[in-house]
């Protein structure tokens, strides 16, 4: 078995590991969604947060790609940690692979002077065996909500929409589509910050949000993944004060579903059913503006945005996802490490 590099500027090679990833998903997580290549692509190359990355694979001698993994490297925060994602085709499971893969990314990382690594897995799946036996500690649990947005009649929602309305008095509505707008850029910033006070394992660093963290890590990469995107915020009326956010993406490829980017509240104006107002408000565009749109899902896990989730009908769709927390010394061996470490 060879591990190799992979060039993330090979579209043949990115399309393999896709592959790769496809046939996982749909053993892993049956109920779907799945990735479509477009935003895998852009997933793969640029990252959700544009944080440096590499990639290696594992393939037989000119054979097709069993496995690979992809290590991010946070240069902003958590400079101390990495993020992985391992994927190993099912038909080549249990033979060792992804432990190799495991070591080769271990090393990476110690090469990058991480001492972390971080990852996730579904309940149900092989990962979390994987994980327990590789020593990782678990940490934060997701679960993934849907939404059927035909489900609710529009008296329903209308109802729901003048509820949040009446204890939101004194905040107006903003939304887009595409790219955040210049002009916004600054509350967009307070917006993401927000985000740092959902749950969260303790050893995660809350991002630093700032305009040109937005223009550059949220606008910079957005076309690379080939979404169509809607964004509504909220903010007061008397200060311009952002106050909430709520954004989806649409998939081309995939035009029954949209992802729920973010939702987030910021700690200021909590209290006012601005999550509510915002989530309604993005349901009654998507009906208009994606007239095919058949679900939409969440894996937000904090209490709030669950209340929200269930008063719009949101149920959950499959298994709890995991994160975990792996020591590089765990994989590598102090020993090992520490070599590392003097050359």
């Amino acid at each position: 078995m060879h591990i190799e590099r992979v060039d993330l500027a090979d579209a043949d090679t990115i399309r393999a590991c896709f592959q790769v990833f496809l046939a996982a998903q749909q053993v892993d997580e049956p109920d779907g969604p799945w990735f479509t290549e477009r935003p895998f692509r852009g997933w793969m190359t640029v990252g959700w947060g544009g944080d440096p990355r590499e990639a290696w694979l594992a393939r037989d001698l000119h054979g097709p790609v069993a496995g690979w993994y992809r290590l991010e490297l946070p240069d902003l925060e958590n400079i101390d940690q990495a993020d992985l994602v391992l994927v190993v085709h099912p038909a080549r499971r249990r033979h060792g692979l992804g432990r190799a893969l495991l070591e080769h990314a271990a090393a990476r990382a110690a090469e990058h002077g991480r001492s972390v690594l971080n990852g996730g897995t579904r309940h149900g799946t092989g990962g979390v065996a994987f994980a327990r036996a590789m020593g990782a500690e678990p940490g934060l649990v997701d679960v993934q909500r849907v939404m059927d947005v035909r489900a609710m009649s529009d008296d329903q929602l209308a109802r729901l929409r003048e509820s949040a309305e009446q204890a939101a008095a004194g905040y107006s509505l903003v939304s887009w589509t595409g790219l955040v707008p210049e002009d916004f850029l600054g509350q967009a910033a307070a917006l993401f910050a927000a985000l740092n006070d959902a749950p969260h394992d303790p050893h995660i660093a809350p991002a630093v949000w700032d305009a040109q963290r937005v223009r550059q890590r949220v606008n910079g990469l957005r076309p690379d993944y080939g979404l169509r995107t809607y964004g509504i915020a909220a903010v007061k009326e008397d200060t311009g004060e952002p106050a909430a956010l709520t954004e989806v993406g649409v998939d081309p490829a995939d035009p029954g579903w949209g992802h729920q980017m973010l939702t987030g509240v910021t700690r200021e104006h909590r209290g006012h059913r601005l999550g509510l107002l915002v989530k309604t408000a993005m349901v009654e565009w998507l009906r208009a503006a994606e007239p095919q749109l058949e679900q939409t899902w969440n894996a937000e896990s904090n209490r709030y945005m669950i209340a929200v989730n269930e008063a719009l009908g949101y149920t959950i769709l499959g298994q709890p996802a995991n994160w975990w927390r792996l020591e590089v010394a765990a994989v590598l061996g102090e020993q090992a490490l520490a070599g590392r470490a003097s050359n």
